[in-house]
């Protein structure tokens, strides 16, 4: 009888679950994010037994995780958190010009900033991740926005595979979303699955408050009218008609919430397969940090056929509570089909390395024998920029709302077949990037557009490692614009114009504006709405944009390529090449970024690498 896993437990128990460590099931995920928790999920609906490892434990009764409002909270929280401390270039100096460098003070605690007190260490770019059950989906923003089709395209382009096309992959959107807004029937959308996707209350819209006003500025500026401003806060940016990758404009805020602003999917959908009177063969085992795969030695090929762990709390020394004193309990599990790591774009590139996959003078420098030499593992990262325009206005605002979702095709975009190249959230809030502590308050005066700029043209990030310890963390460093900088640079240059024409539009008595940055003190003209800036020339504002970028949205250290590609690390179903009976399902996958936010295209991912498996591919 297999050791079996039920919702009271998840919330009782830690490693008190699956103590037979020479247990064997047909497949063991690793990793319960946002493409792991669906797959180890529905491959349990199935019919397999399913072992799902997580490192962390389950903090869905926290308010601070279950509600996703607290997002900000739940980034910040030692409950959940992993802190990866990365890199944006290889120049030392170029990193001490980001405005928020995080240093590790004498008595423990962080300073953030570009003065560090005496004897401070620096660790470099925060990049907070999450280790509990679902992953980074328990706290992240939880944006659902689809990527373009062309997205999919690629990898329809580089394998051959016509599954991955667009049409193909919007079956599993609709297979997995239960919309709680939109008129039951509606093309393009779910309503029976798993995760709860609401839009929020929009009836700000259609009152009387400085934050319609601003709402309304911006419908001008990106060529709507003020007066459907109703509308526009219900248009679903979903929707699956021919010109959406080309819409552009005002539009609602897909989230993976229900309508009580709880949040709903990967932890979700876990605890309702437990709890299934179906009694799907699902065992989850948390407080587990996988630290390798392990290979059949007798095979003429890398065969996986299991995965080595330690059991215990907070193990991997990205967790804020780690001590290195506690060594944890080691422990073994078998797959008698496969292994599937789903541990995300930092860890599955790390499992891979120290299981002897990825690039061989990387493994050999750190006495790790070579399974399979695939150059391409922890290679080619990428991850979107993010950037803002933040502003205070000459009063106080009034009124409140979501986000306001602001979709942008800017005049000098070249990847006219992507269409949209800039997504923006804008709203009384200040967002400038993440730090231990973030955000900064500046008071009820503070607006702000906060922007992913979509589609960059540099890809060449690196997940390498930093020793053989797999309680270690990798050595990250993103490169941002390595390639092609200008173009993206003027291309967030271009939307930080339109947004600062909204801006200078504004009535009085909330402009004039303050500008606080890329142009600080900037004056707006009203008369003009150009909003040149106060002796800030385009260069000095690219200078800034990239100085200041700052991103997490990471993916594409494992890509699915061609065959033609000797830096692919995937087939087009999942499968690690060269290694037989191991697949990667998580955002490492994409051959580049889905979109503005990857967690439900990545969640679509679990879906199809599902629906290929249990058909046999």
């Amino acid at each position: 009888m297999l050791p079996r896993l039920f919702g009271a437990l998840v919330l009782a128990a830690t490693s008190a679950v699956a103590q037979n460590s020479s247990a064997s099931y047909d497949y063991i995920v690793v990793g319960s994010g946002a493409a792991g928790a669906p797959l180890a999920a529905n491959l349990a609906r199935g019919g397999h037994s399913v072992l799902l490892l997580e490192a962390g434990d389950d903090q869905a009764n926290n308010p601070n995780i279950s509600t996703l409002a607290n997002f900000n909270l739940a980034t910040n929280d030692e409950k959940t958190r992993w802190d990866f401390w990365t890199k944006h270039s290889e120049d030392p100096e170029r990193e001490l010009k980001y405005l928020r460098m995080v240093w590790r003070k004498t008595d423990g605690s962080f300073y953030t900033g570009l003065d560090p007190p005496e004897g401070a260490k620096q660790l470099g770019i925060w990049y907070p991740r999450a280790g509990t059950l679902g992953g980074c989906a328990m706290h992240n923003a939880g944006v659902c926005a689809l990527p373009a089709d062309a997205d999919w395209d690629i990898i329809v382009n580089k394998t051959g595979d016509e599954s991955w096309s667009a049409a193909n992959m919007r079956k599993y959107w609709v297979k997995m979303e239960k919309n709680e807004d939109l008129p039951k029937g509606t093309p393009g959308h779910g309503f029976d699955g798993w995760l709860s996707t609401t839009i929020g209350d929009t009836a700000w819209a259609s009152g009387n408050s400085d934050i319609r006003t601003m709402a309304e500025q911006l419908a001008e500026a990106t060529g709507g009218n003020k007066s459907d401003l109703v509308d526009l806060a219900k248009r679903d940016m979903n929707a699956p008609n021919p010109e959406r990758d080309h819409d552009t404009g005002v539009f609602s805020l897909s989230a993976h919430q229900n309508k009580e602003g709880m949040r709903t999917g990967t932890n979700t959908y876990l605890k309702a397969t437990l709890a299934d009177s179906a009694k799907y063969p699902l065992t989850i085992q948390l407080e587990t940090l996988v630290t390798k795969v392990l290979f059949d030695e007798k095979a003429k090929e890398p065969t996986a056929i299991g995965v080595e762990f330690l059991e215990g709390k907070s193990l991997y020394s990205a967790d804020p509570r780690y001590d290195p004193k506690v060594q944890g309990k080691p422990g073994r599990a078998y797959a008698k089909k496969e292994v599937i790591l789903s541990g995300g774009a930092f860890n599955t590139p790390q499992i891979l390395k120290l299981s002897g996959i990825g690039p061989a003078a990387e493994l050999k420098e750190f006495g790790i024998p070579v399974v399979k030499d695939l150059p391409g593992v922890g290679e080619r990262v990428a991850d979107n920029y993010e950037n803002n325009l933040l502003a205070l206005a000459a009063k106080p605002l009034n009124g409140s709302a979501g986000p306001i979702s602001v979709m942008l095709q800017t005049p000098t975009a070249l990847a006219n077949k992507y269409g949209r190249n800039i997504y923006a959230w804008c709203n009384s809030f200040a967002f400038e990037g993440y730090w231990p502590g973030y955000p900064d308050d500046y008071g009820a005066a503070e607006y702000e557009c906060a922007f992913v700029h979509m589609n960059p043209k540099s890809q060449a990030g690196y997940v390498r490692l930093r020793s053989a310890d797999p309680r270690d963390t990798p050595e990250i460093n993103l490169r941002f614009y390595e390639t092609g900088a200008d173009q993206d640079l003027t291309e967030q240059l271009d939307a930080i114009k339109t947004f600062r024409k909204a801006f200078a539009s504004a009535p009085s008595p909330i402009n004039p504006f303050n500008e606080l940055h890329p142009c600080p003190g900037a004056f707006h003209d009203s008369e003009t709405g150009t909003g040149a800036g106060a002796g800030c020339t385009d260069a000095e504002q690219k200078e800034y944009l990239k100085l200041q970028a700052h991103s997490h949205h990471v993916t594409s250290g494992c890509a699915i390529g061609g065959d033609d590609d000797a830096m692919a690390v995937l087939d087009s179903k999942f499968r690690v090449r060269g290694v037989r009976n191991l697949r990667v399902v998580d955002g490492s996958a994409f051959p580049v970024v889905p979109g503005a936010f990857p967690v439900c295209p990545t969640m679509m991912l679990g879906e199809k690498a599902a629906e290929d498996i249990l058909a046999g591919a």
